[in-house]
């Protein structure tokens, strides 16, 4: 299942992918099912950094019906609920409450207007929406501030382990053995040999050690990372990212008194999502512009954004006094949006692809939800380039190949499953184990002395900050 280190006749590849991170994942996945020779190449670990710090969810975007953009919710919700279908053990259909307040920048008549078209660009699939005056919304949601409550909604979208779905789709596609995935592999040159193939050379993270590969075709689909990415390599290129900053926190689950998820309209118009799992309660995200100065790789919540979050809580919460004492875990990831003249939370969630050279492209934007349509749109391009036939129907299969640990919070994860793991699922670090393999922001949220003093007593490398 895990990616094996090249020998020099492996070492050619008809697609050679730099970025490993989800839509990497959905590229390499239908690649390999199509019998495509291809090659994942990430700096640091599967499906880390942006793809692993989302909001855990799977949804349409309803906040972008005030937009008009129907066709992105159509497709997202597509994409949500195939997702439900494929990966049961990953994904999950849940309610989602709306308050709205006197205030609230959605009314309870636009409300109810925008849930009904919510479920009808979902083909009714998703479970039906309602509507709760005040008395029944505080019935549901104990400890509301009552004051100017109109009521609320209630609709259904989806929670899904990021991290694990994108190294899913990659175990996937290393069914193929024609197909390979490194991580911690950073691309240091690539070298078009006669307009015809391109060298790729690239350094072990942890090693240092050096090595090429070389392909008919190079994909992008390093996020965030993009413009930077092309400016290191010197490739030809304009700037197209605008990178937003979220910040999540993961409370405990007795923070607050509710068992189901919640929707919370802000005063400056942003959108924070509360979401019950992982026998904790996650909180995000805060969307801001990133600092100039501030560096992508590894970023951390400032504690600004942390302290706006609990502000939030206890506005919609005044009796519960959330604090940072709360406060189980954070962390903070950048959301690649496509430059435009509007604010990062009015820029649409479309992805482009660019062709800065020949037999070279780049995927950029998009949303989580739509990676596996992300990935069709640009394979579509490049098979017909290769004469080979697409089939949309192959990556609509539920996948082959499961993780070993699916879910930490309700199963008892033994010493075997770790042993089993490290043997199987390309780890290389303690963060490789803990935060995706084991899906864990730390090991406060297992709460299991003696796996944790067993994760401890492990001999695994950390991850080497960047110089």
């Amino acid at each position: 299942m895990a990616g094996k280190e090249l020998t020099p006749e492996q070492q050619v590849y008809d697609i050679i992918i730099i970025g490993g991170g989800i839509v990497g994942a959905g590229l390499f996945r239908e690649q390999a099912l199509h019998g495509v020779k291809s090659l994942i190449l990430e700096q640091a670990d599967f499906n880390s950094q942006t793809s692993q710090g989302s909001s855990k969810m799977l949804h349409g975007g309803i906040r972008y019906l005030e937009n008009m953009d129907f066709g992105l919710v159509f497709e997202a919700l597509k994409e949500k609920n195939l997702w439900l279908k494929l990966t049961p053990h990953l994904t999950k259909e849940i309610p989602f409450h709306l308050p709205v307040y006197k205030e609230s920048k959605w009314p309870v008549f636009f409300l109810r207007i925008g849930l009904f078209i919510y479920d009808l660009l979902s083909f009714f699939k998703n479970s039906p929406h309602k509507i709760f005056n005040k008395k029944q919304c505080l019935k549901r949601l104990h400890g509301l501030k009552q004051e100017n409550l109109k009521g609320c909604g209630l609709y259904y979208d989806g929670v899904v382990d990021d991290a694990k779905l994108g190294l899913e789709c990659i175990y996937d596609g290393l069914n193929n053995p024609n197909c390979n995935a490194l991580n911690y592999k950073k691309v240091t040159n690539i070298q078009n040999v006669a307009d015809k193939d391109y060298i790729v050379s690239y350094q072990d993270m942890l090693t240092g050690e050096q090595s090429t590969a070389s392909s008919k075709f190079v994909i992008f689909a390093t996020g965030p990372f993009t413009d930077q990415v092309m400016s290191d390599l010197n490739i030809p290129w304009q700037p197209v990212v605008l990178p937003s900053k979220g910040t999540h926190l993961w409370i405990k689950e007795d923070a607050l008194p509710i068992k189901e998820a919640m929707v919370l309209q802000t005063k400056d118009g942003r959108i924070i999502f509360v979401i019950p799992q992982r026998n904790a309660i996650l909180v995000g995200t805060t969307e801001i512009p990133l600092g100039k100065d501030e560096k992508i790789l590894n970023i951390k919540p400032s504690a600004a954004e942390i302290q706006y979050l609990l502000t939030v809580l206890n506005e919609y919460f005044p009796n519960a006094n959330v604090s940072e004492q709360h406060i189980i875990s954070s962390f903070a990831a950048v959301r690649p949006l496509i430059r435009s003249r509007e604010s990062s939370a009015k820029t649409s969630r479309h992805h482009k692809i660019f062709n800065p050279q020949n037999n070279m492209y780049v995927l950029v934007g998009g949303k989580y939800t739509t990676f596996r349509k992300m990935a069709e749109d640009l394979n579509k391009i490049i098979f017909k380039k290769m004469g080979i036939k697409h089939n949309p129907k192959l990556t609509l299969k539920t996948l082959k190949t499961t993780s070993i640990v699916t879910n930490p919070f309700n199963q008892k994860v033994s010493k075997e499953d770790i042993e089993q793991i490290l043997k199987n699922e390309h780890v290389k670090t303690r963060e490789d184990l803990l935060n995706r393999r084991l899906s864990l922001p730390n090991l406060k949220h297992l709460n299991d002395e003696e796996i944790t003093e067993y994760i401890d007593s492990l001999d695994l490398k950390s991850i080497r900050e960047p110089s």
